[in-house]
This record gives structure tokens, C-alpha cells and sequence, in this order.
């Protein structure tokens, strides 16, 4: 008898059908027609008018040639695990989809180069009678659908990241029905590829996806529940052993691998144990890692992805008076720990490691420059520096510095240029670094001709040279679009000190300084004990959780040695072998007293549209972005932080995708699918949003990491948490459940509904005396909430707030509508 796992009727109005047998993902890297793109553009104008206002002229291309076909129709009837589908001369073994709580069957990435994706999926339907039903069909990328072998639907909308969705009638027979699918997408860069197909009928189906017969589909469910609730105890661990929680629910043990840092690792989840232990955290390295749990049963795969992350709490302690000394320990330990990319090997190239792995990882990194693999611009640069070091020694044969000189004359320096490649070129962080590449390669080259434009060395040099000025003209007008990220300053540090170091032009090399000074500024003003927790126009979930080991931290420690040291930024290198220094004077701003305040407001962006607040006190910072697009979607944009230490903080968003562990911009943590308005006074902060009820998430949430803070309490519909005398109050006004199950259990508050209102209250024992008090204090808090137009406080500290959807934040009857100070902002210090 055939073994198959077999989902429960689903006798909701629309139920969702995420089971499926899928073939995993049939790739062929592309090629098209190299042409230019429009140069008219504003680099920054996606971020607020979306990325897909600018499209590759590959896809074009390629959608063309897609919608001209249909995918071809396999043969199902062969589909169960233990098989394997052939296409496209390759061969993909058929593996059970586990959703782990998605909607879609998804397979989103990353792709440097584009290509070509193609994937099938089958599944059986059974129902318990012959009737007429709705499919609504929803994707990234295209949907082939077959029902019972014949074809229902091609859909090829094609739209970039941009999910369509079609509705479809169909007719289904009494039992047995089978569905198959094929998905194509171009991937470009980060790519949303998935489909998503929903029941709505008058019967109640069941799923049912075939195994081979010596597989126990009872065996098969009991692994998937136990792998679906399993959980890291801390998102941050810095000593003793790492612990994954998982309760073995099979008789026999159960092996897994995981990978970490590349290298897998062989664990085993013995018979009647609660968790796999990873060992000692001092051991594993560092870095926020991505890591997925694989196992067997019989001839099914199962996966669980989770992620982590780990700091040895050793470098924590890594000290150094003067900053010629920072920097020494800094590229030493960056060499050791940075990874295998060309920044990494000149730093083990300048302290001394081993030569021929250096220069083989420098190889590497040219032919991933030279197939114009997107990011190329990052790593070219740094070749710049290498050829001024050691070209004029022995330390390599003549024919790598040919490998060099190539790579650089070959390279596609602007969107003027023709190209089938998918590099993105508009943010100014892509723009400082193709400019800032272009000038130094027509620098170096000023004869050569650059086989990409036909033009010489000396006119690229021009070129890069008016682009740079440009460049910085905006910037000093504008500051940063995507304002204090965390995840771009250090790549704008990457370009601005290559500049600063190696340009003949002195204007330029001024220009970067004075850059270089703003972004320090930037960062010791937001930091908080050296860490910069404030609110980010990009930001992805290795940033918010990860403080210890991103590129501001590691800046702020090299140039005031307040923070920490770490090998996770490429802007360490260059930084390192500068003379430059940030100005002492910036000081001042990392750290307050216990009897003072610090209030900074700036704008940054297009005509200021970040209009940021920061409220800075010795135990606690919180920041936000004033009123910035409210209603509208989101992307990216981390729009309220509240820091108290790397491990204890608080934020609000709306999640973009449901996934857990989805790559989505938004993602679950990171970025807003729908962006409130935020309001902001000293440390009180209100958010209000009005979420589309199309919208796939129907809830709001926090980060709220119980474990660490010293003391947590409910009272009412206020979560409140106390880390080292400093004091925070967290409320929605659709209540907020603490979870507990699933792997944010312990740190996730979720508030239900798409229409709500949240308040974080921050103050500390020199404002409000005992937490005891600030939770009283904070209770008696008057609220008036005409949901979610308009918002009513009267906090007992300051006063009557008064917040509507249109217009501005009032305080005891004063609109707070005074001008934020443009880039370079307002300080305010106040002493109590």
C-alpha cells in the first residue's frame, strides 16, 4: 500500500493549499543583448516610488520570450520522493514542501547574475463530490496550473517582486484530482519567487502528497510538529553552549547537519532529548548566521531554517588607548575573521598570513567582478589599493597584476554603459561606489582603453570625476537617503575612504573628509555606548539584532574605541590603512550623564522627507522618523528603536510577509509592509497605523526580549521591562499577547488587527524614581484613542499629547512643527 501524508479536510471559505511535492529550482544563468539605460534618473527615487521603476532591459527581453510559450507538462505520475524530475539537462530530486507557517510554496533568494528560474510542484486534492470551484491564484514571477492534466491557466504577469493575483473557476471531480504547477521567474538580485493558491468552495478537501511506501507519513508528521515549534532560548549569545530547543518525538534518535560559517556540522537528537547542543559559543565564530536543520525520515528531506547570533564575548573585552592601536588590532583581527572576499585578503596580506590563499581569494573576487555579479562594485574597489601597495614589489608574478588590470579595464562602470547584467547602480551607495571605481580605474589607466564604452582611461576619469562632485553635492544637501542605516554607512565609508586615500584630486579628497566627518557625526550623536540603535531607512534583521557585529559598531570602536571590535564590515579594511581620523570633538556625543537629556532632530533625504528624532539618556536612546509616508507601503524603513543595550531593545513593525524566515523587503522583522505615522516627544513614542486589510499579515508586533532585560511586568494592557535602572512601557490598543510557542517565543508582543495603536514610554530612575513608580505612573496615563485617527495622552511628565492622522503632534497646545535643522540638525542638551 502507497504511504502518503494526508492533511485534514480544510472547511474554511478560502483555505489556503501549501502542500505540495516540488522539483526545487531548475537554474541557467542568461544572456541578452548588452544595452544602455536611461542616465536621466534619480539614483534615490525608488526608495519612495518603489524598485520597480527601474527595469533591466534583460527582463524585457526575457518576459517577451516567456509569454511566447508554455512551460512543458511533465509527467506527475513519477513524482514522490526518492525521484527525480530531468530538465533542461539537469536533474532535481522531487522533495515534500514543509510551509513552517507560510501561505505561499516559496523559494525567494538571492541571484548575482541574472537567471533563469523554473520549478514544478504536484500535488492530489481529494474531494467528496463533483462541483465548480474558485482558485484564486497568486505569484511572483509566472503560474502554469494543470488540473487532472489539462491546462487551466497560464499567468505571466512578470511584475518584479510584485505579487499579481487572478481567479480562476474550475471544475473538480468526485475523489481523486491532480494539480501540478510550473513557476519561471528571471531572477535579479534579491528575487521574490513563490506562488500562493487558495480553495474557495462548497466542499471540504483534503491534500494529499504520495511517499514511497517504506516511508511512515505518521513518523513523517510527528518530526515536522517538532521541528515547527523549535527555538534558539536568546537571538544572541555570547558564551556557554548554544542550545536549539527540539524534543525528540521518535523512538530512534534523529541525525541532523547544519551549516555554520560554511562548514557542516553532523548533530544528533537523541532518543527522548530536548535539545541539540551546538557546543561552546566561543567555538562556532561570528556573525549573525543563517542556519538550516536537516534531517531524514525515511525518504523524506526536512529542513527547518533558523538564525543566530554569535558574538565571543572574549572581543567584548578587547581594549586600546590610542587609535593607531585600534587600528592594528582591528586589521588583524579582520584578517582572521572577515571572510573570503578581497578586502579580507589584503588585510591577511598586510598582516602577514598566508600569500597564496590571499591571492587566491583575490582571484575569486576578480572573475565575480568580471561575470559583473551584482555588488561587483563593493570588491573592485579595494583593488585600487592593493595595485598602490604592492604592485611595485615581488610579493606577486606579472601575470596577476595583468588578472588586475583587466579586471578593471573591462568593467561596466555606469548604466551608459551597455550591459545584460542585473548590478544596481540606483542608491547612493551603488552610485558612490561606481563613481568612485570609475574615477580610480581611469586614474590608474589614463591610456587604456575600457573595452566596455571604447573610451579612454582619462575620459572615464573625467567622467567619474563630475559624477563624484555631483555625488557629493547631494549628499551635503541631502545627507542620506537611506538615513543612518547601519547596513550602508559602512559601504558609503568603503567609497568615501578609498577616495580620501588614493585620488590626485584634492578637491575630491576633501570632499571625501568632510563627507567622512557628517557620517561620523551621524554616528556618535545616534550611537548609544557605541552602538548606533536608531531609526534606518534600510534595515534587514542581521543589523537589528546583530549590534555586536555590524560595520557602525566596529566605526564608532575604531574611532573612539566605545564600542566593539568585530570582522564584519568592509569598511574595517580601508579604515584600518587611512590616515584618516574622525574629529575628536564628536566625543562628547557618544554618552550622557545621569542628569542630562540629549535631543537631536535632522532631516535627511529628497527635501527632508526623513524627518528624524532622537532622545538620548545615560541608561537608553529612542528614535524615530517622523510622520514619513503613514498608510502608504513600505519597504525597508525601521521607523521606531528603543536601545538600552545590543541584547535589549524594543521595536514595532508591521511584518511584510508572514514567513518567519523569509528574505521579503520587508521581511517579518524588518521594515513595514504598511508604515504607521509616528509621533515623538522626549521618550514617549506613538505609533499609529491604517494597514490595507488586503494585506496578508492582520497583525502588528514588538520585539520584546523578555530574558533580557533585569525585570518584566504586566499590568493591564502595558508590557513594561527595566534593563540597569532604565525604564521602558510597551501598549497596543488592540492588546498585545506576549507569544509563547514558536521560535520568537519570549520576545514577540502581537497585537491583532489592521488598524491599531501602539505607545513606548522610556524614562529611567532619575526621571521617575523606582520602576514601581514608573509603572503607576504609566498606568494613570490618560488615553483617548479615536482609533486609529487620532491619538490623546496625558503623560504625567509631559503633559497633554495630542496626535492626528493629518497634521502634527501637539504638546500642551503647541504644534511641534519647528524646523528639524536640516542635515546637519539640532542638539539640544538639557541638564536636570
Amino acid at each position: 500500500m502507497t504511504s502518503r501524508l494526508q492533511y485534514e479536510p480544510m472547511r474554511l471559505k478560502k483555505a489556503v493549499i501549501n502542500r505540495w511535492l516540488t522539483s526545487g529550482i531548475f537554474e541557467t544563468k542568461m544572456k541578452f543583448e548588452p544595452m544602455t539605460m536611461d542616465v536621466d534618473v534619480d539614483v534615490n527615487e525608488w526608495l519612495t516610488k518603489g524598485f520597480s521603476i527601474h527595469e533591466n532591459p534583460c527582463r524585457k527581453e526575457f518576459v517577451t520570450n516567456r509569454r511566447a510559450r508554455v512551460p512543458v507538462k511533465i509527467d506527475h505520475e513519477q513524482a514522490q520522493p526518492g525521484a527525480a524530475l530531468a530538465l533542461q539537462g539537469q536533474e532535481k530530486p522531487w522533495e515534500v514542501y514543509f510551509p513552517w507557517g507560510n501561505p505561499n510554496v516559496e523559494w525567494s533568494g538571492f541571484w548575482y547574475v541574472p537567471t533563469h528560474l523554473c520549478t514544478y510542484a504536484v500535488t492530489k486534492i481529494v474531494t467528496s463530490s463533483a462541483h465548480q470551484a474558485k482558485l484564486i491564484v497568486r505569484t511572483c514571477g509566472s503560474l502554469t496550473l494543470w488540473l487532472n492534466g489539462k491546462l487551466v491557466t497560464d499567468f505571466t504577469p512578470f511584475t518584479r517582486n510584485i505579487e499579481q493575483e487572478t481567479e480562476l473557476t474550475v471544475d473538480f471531480q468526485e475523489g481523486l484530482n491532480e494539480l501540478a504547477v510550473c513557476c519561471e521567474d528571471l531572477a535579479e538580485r534579491d528575487t521574490q519567487y513563490y506562488f500562493n493558491i487558495e480553495y474557495e468552495g462548497p466542499d471540504a478537501i483534503q491534500i494529499r502528497v504520495p511517499l514511497d511506501p517504506n516511508t511512515s507519513a505518521e513518523d513523517v508528521k510527528a518530526v515536522e510538529e517538532a521541528l515547527e515549534d523549535a527555538y534558539f532560548p536568546k537571538d544572541i549569545v555570547t558564551s556557554g553552549d548554544v542550545k536549539w530547543m527540539i524534543t525528540n518525538p521518535l523512538k530512534d534518535r534523529l541525525h541532523f547537519s547544519v551549516t555554520i560559517h560554511g562548514h557542516v556540522h553532523d548533530v544528533m537528537l537523541e532518543r527522548g532529548a530536548a535539545d541539540i547542543n551546538l557546543g561552546d559559543a566561543s567555538r562556532l565564530g561570528m556573525g549573525f548566521i543563517t542556519m538550516c536543520f536537516h534531517t531524514k525520515v525515511g525518504s523524506v528531506n526536512i529542513s527547518k531554517p533558523t538564525a543566530l547570533l554569535l558574538y565571543p564575548k572574549a572581543y567584548r573585552d578587547i581594549q586600546a588607548d590610542t587609535i593607531e592601536e585600534r587600528k592594528r588590532l582591528a586589521l588583524s583581527h579582520y584578517g582572521g575573521l572577515g571572510g573570503a572576499h578581497i578586502h579580507a585578503a589584503i588585510a591577511q596580506i598586510v598582516t602577514g598570513r598566508d600569500v597564496s590563499a590571499a591571492k587566491e581569494t583575490i582571484l575569486r573576487g576578480i572573475q565575480g567582478i568580471n561575470e559583473r555579479r551584482d555588488c561587483s562594485d563593493f570588491y573592485l574597489i579595494g583593488l585600487f589599493k592593493l595595485w598602490k601597495e604592492y604592485r611595485h614589489t615581488d610579493l606577486f608574478e606579472p601575470e596577476f597584476w595583468e588578472e588586475i588590470k583587466s579586471c578593471i579595464l573591462n568593467f561596466r562602470y555606469w548604466i551608459d554603459e551597455p550591459g545584460d547584467d542585473v548590478m544596481w547602480f540606483f542608491s547612493e551607495n551603488h552610485a558612490l561606489l561606481f563613481h568612485a571605481c570609475e574615477y580610480l580605474g581611469g586614474q590608474l589607466f589614463p591610456e587604456g582603453i575600457f573595452t566596455n564604452s571604447g573610451e579612454s582611461g582619462l575620459i572615464h576619469r573625467q567622467k567619474g570625476e563630475q559624477r563624484l562632485i555631483q555625488w557629493f553635492e547631494r549628499f551635503f544637501e541631502e545627507g542620506l537617503a537611506e538615513w543612518n542605516s547601519s547596513a550602508y554607512i559602512p559601504i558609503d565609508v568603503t567609497g568615501l575612504l578609498h577616495i580620501y586615500d588614493l585620488a590626485e584630486s584634492e578637491q575630491l579628497r576633501n570632499l571625501a573628509k568632510q563627507a567622512m566627518d557628517l557620517l561620523y557625526s551621524y554616528m556618535a550623536i545616534n550611537a548609544h555606548h557605541g552602538f548606533v540603535a536608531a531609526s534606518y531607512g534600510r534595515s534587514y534583521e542581521k543589523e537589528l539584532k546583530g549590534h555586536y557585529t555590524v560595520g557602525t559598531t566596529s566605526l564608532c570602536w575604531i574611532g573612539y574605541g566605545v564600542g566593539n571590535l568585530n570582522g564584519h564590515s568592509i569598511s574595517n579594511v580601508i579604515l584600518c590603512l587611512s590616515d584618516y581620523e574622525p574629529p575628536r570633538s564628536y566625543e562628547s556625543y557618544l554618552s550622557v550623564a545621569e542628569n542630562e537629556q540629549l535631543i537631536f532632530k535632522n532631516e535627511q533625504g529628497k527635501d527632508g522627507y526623513a524627518k528624524l528624532y532622537m532622545y538620548k539618556r545615560s541608561g537608553f536612546t529612542i528614535s524615530s522618523i517622523s510622520n514619513y509616508r503613514p498608510g502608504l507601503r513600505g519597504y525597508q524603513e525601521h521607523v521606531v528603536e528603543a536601545f538600552f543595550t545590543p541584547e535589549a531593545q524594543v521595536w514595532v513593525n508591521h511584518p511584510g510577509e508572514l514567513y518567519r524566515f523569509g528574505s521579503g523587503r520587508p521581511s517579518y522583522w524588518a521594515g513595514n509592509g504598511y508604515l504607521p505615522k509616528v509621533s515623538q516627544y522626549k521618550g514617549l513614542c506613538i505609533l499609529m497605523y491604517q494597514i490595507d486589510p488586503k494585506h496578508s499579515v492582520d497583525f502588528t508586533h514588538a520585539y520584546f526580549p523578555v530574558s533580557e532585560f533585569d525585570r518584566t511586568e504586566q499590568a493591564g494592557a502595558w508590557h513594561f521591562a527595566e534593563k540597569n535602572g532604565a525604564y521602558i512601557a510597551v501598549y497596543a490598543q488592540n492588546g498585545a499577547e506576549l507569544m509563547r510557542t514558536g521560535p520568537d517565543r519570549g520576545r514577540e508582543l502581537r497585537s491583532r488587527g489592521y488598524d491599531n495603536v501602539w505607545l513606548l514610554r522610556t524614562s529611567d530612575r532619575q526621571e521617575s524614581g523606582s520602576f514601581e513608580q514608573f509603572m503607576n505612573d504609566v498606568c494613570a496615563m490618560e488615553r483617548k484613542v479615536i482609533s486609529p485617527i487620532e491619538v490623546s495622552i496625558a503623560d504625567r511628565k509631559y503633559g497633554c499629547l495630542h496626535v492626528p492622522w493629518e497634521g502634527h503632534l501637539s504638546v500642551n497646545g503647541i504644534e511641534q512643527t519647528e524646523q528639524f535643522g536640516g542635515v546637519t540638525g539640532r542638539i539640544e542638551r538639557i541638564t536636570s
